[in-house]
């Protein structure tokens, strides 16, 4: 099993390829939106493939599947076309009977409007996009849009307009604790050498440690503390930080730009760390200040431009 970044978010590799587990759990039906369009049926499993919609032949006639000799089967192999129609060609390992010989009955009206084309090959159709041809851009919309419209734990509105909407949905991960720090990796079987924070290697890599208790993120929470004028950092906690429960004192537009700044100073920090992880380069002190200040100055300036407040 490896693990690599895509778009700020980690996915996993393993033997049988994309594990897409995590993008289903997010609300996007990654796992059944890719569809085959039948050619001559060669390159397609009869009962396994998602062809005729959204679902299987396996998953919708379970009973008679048990019955198929060669699960494995390709459409080519159960259906062949005549100059009129489709003509199954079937080997049970007995005839349906009763129960199942409705449901053999309920798949041959199904197979009805098949049609297989010899000298065409089978393709595949993205269902999430309009023109059928997968897009990595039109699915982090989707993703992004998916999380975004999920109801928050915490009190505060989910999203800063401040802000791009990555770093809303980074947030998102934050609160749910859903950030593959190496502790949930653990927890999902990840073989790890430690879980130790690869930062500072003073405890374990939580998400709160990561994004808050390391020494390396807490020294930066410092500095931006007391590049605002609010003073010395005090019991800081992930609700302080990305809920909204601070308690800095000001007014709601200045609310708004601290809480973009919060934001962002959270989502370089666990850039940084994607950054020592696979690439064993590490941020200092005022190098990250800069990059807080920067980056957080260019998004503010541009969004507040952009919504007609500046």
């Amino acid at each position: 099993m490896a693990w690599v970044k895509w778009d700020d978010v980690m996915l996993s590799f393993g033997d049988g390829g994309l594990n897409v587990g995590y993008i289903d759990s997010l609300g996007v039906p990654f796992r059944s939106s890719f569809a085959k369009v039948i050619g001559n049926g060669s390159s397609t499993s009869f009962w396994k493939d998602y062809w005729l919609g959204n679902f299987t032949l396996e998953d919708k006639f379970k009973r008679l599947a048990r019955l198929e000799s060669n699960i494995n089967a390709t459409v080519h192999e159960r259906l062949f076309s005549n100059e009129v129609d489709c003509i199954g060609s079937w080997a049970w390992t007995r005839s349906p009977s009763g129960r199942v010989a409705g449901e053999f009955a309920e798949l041959l009206e199904l197979l009805r409007a098949t049609t297989l084309v010899n000298n065409k090959e089978d393709s595949w159709r993205w269902l999430l996009s309009g023109n059928g041809l997968f897009s990595s851009r039109v699915l982090t919309e989707t993703i992004n849009s998916s999380i975004l419209q999920v109801a928050p734990s915490c009190s505060e509105t989910l999203r800063n307009n401040l802000v791009p909407s990555k770093v809303d949905v980074f947030v998102w991960q934050v609160r749910k604790r859903r950030i593959p720090v190496l502790t949930e990796l653990d927890k999902r079987g990840i073989d790890l050498n430690s879980v130790r924070c690869p930062i500072c290697d003073d405890g374990v890599e939580t998400v709160d440690h990561s994004m808050v208790l390391c020494k390396l993120a807490y020294d930066i929470w410092e500095k931006v503390f007391d590049w605002w004028g609010l003073g010395s950092v005090s019991n800081l906690s992930i609700s302080e930080m990305f809920c909204g429960n601070s308690n800095v004192v000001m007014s709601e537009e200045g609310q708004k730009i601290w809480q973009a700044v919060e934001w962002t100073c959270g989502y370089l920090i666990w850039k940084n760390r994607n950054s020592k992880v696979f690439k064993n380069k590490c941020w200092n002190l005022p190098v990250a200040l800069s990059d807080i200040q920067v980056r957080s100055f260019d998004w503010i300036a541009k969004r507040s431009c952009e919504n007609g407040s500046a």
